[in-house]
């Protein structure tokens, strides 16, 4: 995949991602990483669907309290 190939589909991701998780700061750091901001909660890791995860479990905890 090239550069811009791979901008794109980071980009496709992003929104997905903003769509489904409202409230949150979403995006890709130079390092590679996934990472997710809310308040002072902070989600990163090297794995897209790990951070959709782990976003998910936070916000069901969230709802249940």
């Amino acid at each position: 995949m090239s550069i811009e190939q791979t901008a794109w589909h980071d980009a496709d991701r992003l929104l997905e991602l903003s769509a489904e998780f409202a409230g949150w700061r979403l995006g890709r750091g130079g390092s590679g990483h996934w990472w997710a901001v809310r308040g002072n909660e902070l989600v990163r890791t090297p794995n897209v669907e790990e951070l959709r995860a782990r976003l998910h479990e936070i916000t069901s905890v969230r709802q249940s309290v």
